[in-house]
């Protein structure tokens, strides 16, 4: 909490209410997290409330007996005044099928009997404020995912407008139908992280799918914002193109394990590139998807990687069920799937429109053998 820079700010505190109708226990709390918290105190559940509406808390800890009003009474209140606050509450043995009757009144975290120790105590308020952390990122999380569909309604609404994207609004179903997944794996995730039980490493578990998934739909809603707009904005910079494969064949390699398909690399130091890396290994990625669809039973999936003289060439090969004859002229059109049953339908409409970003070309067509392949063509030096 000390280990600020010479002239930096202090980190500010976490700020704890307590309400006791006992000076002594009032001391005591005090004494308790005076180090480590800010910390107010109120001999009543009216002062407390009084306090709330002058400076709203992270935590309120409240003894249940006090005359005028109980603790879970003055919780009840207090949800209105400061809705986020963990709140806890100090019971005696023989109140406690009152306290649990009112957990859901109250939205009480948890109830601590007495006789308490302040160890005992100050342990509680640790994970309590783990709990009100993860809450806290909860919240940024689903804010701005409501952003992003707020920005993805809106789009479509442009959408409908436009005569080249009309077909764009006709699929709007579809592409609410593939983001219920990761919204459904948030709400999953959410609901779990409301046990009270829940060990740490799991919420943090769940913590980290919420955020991947939030992230996820995002980049989604984003990419289909810059489809509609015909936007491929570019951040480029300079980077080795093999770490780049490398990172994509890492990421991908256990699923595809577990779909029994065999990842292959090939290729040698492929040098320096300029380009959007970000955009490049989500075309990367999105290409390697399709290809594991393609492969319903298993197969082989090649990854590969040259270079010419001015350029690079990446493909991605499979051994798995083609492309069908009538859809290769048309695979890189908005919509245009075979086989799927997830995604936007705007990824090889994307990944050829980055790619054509990059002064690219990319193309698709089956082998010989049995499978397909896509090809990229990109210049090592974007201008």
């Amino acid at each position: 909490m000390n280990d600020n820079q010479p002239g930096s700010e202090p980190p500010e505190k976490y700020r704890i209410l307590a309400v006791d109708d006992e000076p002594a226990n009032l001391h005591l709390l005090r004494r308790t997290f005076r180090q480590e918290y800010d910390i107010q105190l109120a001999e009543s559940g009216r002062e407390g409330l009084e306090l709330l509406r002058n400076s709203p808390v992270d935590i309120i800890i409240t003894d249940q007996r006090m005359p005028g009003m109980t603790g879970v009474e003055m919780l009840v209140e207090s949800r209105l005044i400061n809705p986020d606050a963990v709140r806890m509450i100090l019971t005696a043995y023989t109140d406690v099928k009152d306290i649990i009757d009112s957990i859901n009144k109250g939205h009480i975290y948890r109830y601590i009997l007495k006789p308490w120790s302040p160890e005992d105590l100050k342990v509680t308020v640790t994970r309590a404020l783990d709990h009100y952390r993860l809450e806290q990122q909860n919240r940024v999380l689903v804010r701005k995912l409501q952003k992003s569909l707020e920005d993805l309604r809106a789009a479509q609404q442009e959408l409908l407008h436009r005569e080249r994207l009309s077909t764009l609004g006709r699929m709007a179903s579809t592409i609410i139908h593939d983001l219920k997944l990761p919204m459904s794996n948030i709400r999953t995730s959410a609901s779990l992280l409301a046990d009270d039980n829940l060990p740490h490493n799991l919420r943090l578990e769940f913590s980290q799918i919420i955020q991947k998934e939030v992230d996820r739909l995002i980049e989604m809603t984003r990419e289909i914002l810059e489809f509609s707009r015909g936007e491929t904005s570019l951040r480029l910079s300079e980077f080795p193109l093999q770490e780049l494969l490398e990172d994509v064949a890492r990421s991908v390699e256990r699923e595809l394990n577990s779909n029994k398909v065999a990842l292959e690399r090939s290729w040698v130091d492929l040098g320096i590139i300029k380009g959007d890396r970000d955009r490049l290994r989500r075309v990367l990625l999105n290409l390697i998807l399709n290809s594991r669809d393609a492969m319903p039973s298993g197969g082989t999936l090649t990854l590969t990687g040259s270079r010419g003289q001015n350029n690079v060439r990446l493909e991605v090969l499979d051994t798995g069920i083609g492309i069908p004859i009538d859809l290769l002229s048309k695979i890189f059109e908005p919509f245009v799937t075979h086989g799927k049953h997830n995604g936007t339908g705007l990824g090889m409409a994307i990944a050829k429109k980055i790619i054509e970003s990059h002064s690219g070309k990319i193309e698709a067509y089956n082998r010989p053998t049995g499978g397909a392949v896509v090809s990229m063509v990109i210049p090592t030096d974007y201008a």
